[in-house]
């Protein structure tokens, strides 16, 4: 069984949410990695959601923890009695037992991707992890949320401003030689409060390269622009924007930038990596064996 899979949007159509009384109206998804599409993903569930103008995803509540990045559109979005105008490029964290709802009050259709750990259980299962509560929607008034406001907690935003020239990667995890030409701009992980799941955007320039490694927990790369090669397990791929990855504990995968224009993708990670020792580089560890 491979422990990775690639996908593309355009190859997947969109469907109506078949959630029984949820109340929802106009929203539509993909579900691009869950058990079906990779066996042995049990982490990750990786959606892209779009709701129509003058639609809304119902008041929700999940026994797991959720995360969600904005590619398209403007909306309402409500959580813990504020409503938030989000738009393109706004992110956010819904935590476990949380009430939230979208509403799509503009006049364009929004789209989402969506990341939930653990993995949300089949339809068929015997536990329930997705819950309708009754619950009161904000006001339609609602104002893009100040993120200096020390009281607005689980959104952010992506600026261009964000992306450095770095030039190794350095980060929670890891600090190496073995990956470079890579900018990473952190949204959602510990310091954000996420319990089970990292979100963040990669950027690798013109001739940037992740040699060959792995993780101790699952990955997925939903790809914005630009163009890689990627090899997973020794096989190789040629991905762009569009397509998505899932790489799971263990297989070994590298990343090089082809042409000279930047790629970039938002990347998760679930479970939440370990603070040390979370990446394994086969051009460190090789010649120990030798």
């Amino acid at each position: 069984m491979r422990n990775y899979f690639v996908g593309s949007v355009a190859e997947q159509q969109l469907k109506p949410l078949s959630e029984p009384n949820n109340g929802s109206v106009g929203v539509r998804r993909i579900s691009l990695v869950d058990h079906a599409t990779a066996p042995s993903c049990v982490h990750t569930g990786l959606q892209l959601d779009e709701i129509a103008p003058g639609g809304h995803l119902a008041p929700s509540m999940h026994a797991y923890e959720k995360a969600f990045y904005v590619l398209e559109g403007e909306f309402i979005y409500d959580l813990e009695g504020k409503s938030h105008r989000l738009e393109k490029d706004h992110y956010g964290l819904i935590r476990k037992a949380t009430p939230y709802a979208i509403r799509n009050t503009g006049s364009g259709a929004v789209r989402l991707l969506t990341v939930s750990a653990p993995q949300p259980k089949p339809a068929n299962a015997d536990f329930v992890d997705t819950y309708f509560p009754v619950a009161r929607l904000g006001q339609p008034e609602a104002v893009a949320p100040n993120l200096n406001d020390p009281r607005i907690r689980y959104v952010g935003k992506f600026h261009e401003s964000r992306i450095s020239n770095a030039v190794a990667i350095s980060g929670t995890g890891v600090r190496s030689s073995s990956i470079f030409g890579i900018s990473i701009t952190e949204f959602i992980d510990r310091l954000f409060g996420a319990q089970f799941l990292a979100m963040f955007m990669v950027q690798f320039s013109p001739g940037g390269c992740g040699t060959s490694h792995d993780h101790p927990h699952e990955e997925t790369y939903f790809f914005l622009s630009g163009k890689a090669e990627g090899v997973f397990d020794g096989e190789r791929h040629v991905i762009e924007a569009g397509q998505y990855v899932w790489t799971g504990v263990g297989c070994f995968h590298s990343f090089r930038t082809l042409g000279d224009q930047p790629v970039r993708w938002i990347e998760t990670q679930a479970p939440l990596p370990a603070d040390f020792e979370a990446f394994r580089f086969r051009r460190e560890w090789d010649p120990l064996s030798r």
